[in-house]
């Protein structure tokens, strides 16, 4: 585990582009989940909610209940504290 941070991604992959960098502990509120790109064995990405972009859930730490963004309406979900 380093403590650099998270990358926020404008799409679920790490081919899109890098639109942010979360910090080492930040919370930040999540509106839903997807399943997409497999990151050591983990396939779950977070939308955020308070901005534009995605992480994987991978080098982060859910602290609550997120619903599939199919099932989900905007503004709901949990939070999350980084730990890449």
């Amino acid at each position: 585990m380093s403590e650099a941070g998270v990358n926020v991604r404008q799409y679920p992959s790490t081919e899109s582009s890098v639109v942010d960098r979360l910090p080492y502990g930040f919370r930040v509120g999540l509106r839903c989940k997807v399943r997409a790109q497999i990151i050591d064995g983990n396939e779950i990405w977070y939308l955020l909610r308070d901005r534009p972009g995605w992480v994987t859930a991978r080098y982060v730490e859910n602290t609550g209940t997120v619903s599939f963004c199919a099932d989900t309406a905007a503004g709901d979900g949990g939070s999350v504290d980084t730990e890449e």
